[in-house]
């Protein structure tokens, strides 16, 4: 007899697998305590942290799509703010920030203040 959690993480494989390719998503569901807990890590790099948030919205997208449920768990003590039982991960990003010249080029820096703009490739 196969569990829920085994079963939803497999629909949750197959759901991503489909958008990212076969071999780029990996899930890890918790044990014990933290059971219902799954982890999600995609090989997929993304060029800055927006476009990492941008992704991440877009995978709960295709899984609510999907009509599959991530459970949820309060993260204060009022009960007030839900989060998903996920931790989703991708590559890191290339670029902590971008931006684009007056001329349309495309600029990147490395970290939030000390690193220079420098033209993407």
């Amino acid at each position: 007899m196969t569990s829920y959690y085994a079963t939803r993480n497999r629909a949750i494989k197959t759901t991503l697998e489909a958008a990212f390719g076969r071999g780029k998503v990996s899930v890890r569901g918790s044990r014990g305590t933290s059971a219902g807990w799954v982890t999600i890590d995609i090989d997929w790099t993304p060029l800055d942290q927006d476009q990492s948030r941008r992704m991440h919205a877009e995978v709960k997208s295709l899984l609510a799509a999907a009509k599959i449920n991530l459970g949820t768990c309060y993260t204060d003590d009022d009960c007030r703010y839900e989060m998903d039982k996920c931790h989703l991960n991708f590559n890191r990003s290339r670029y902590y920030s971008t931006m684009r010249a007056s001329d349309g080029t495309l600029l990147g820096r490395q970290d939030a203040w000390e690193s220079e703009w420098e033209p993407v490739h």
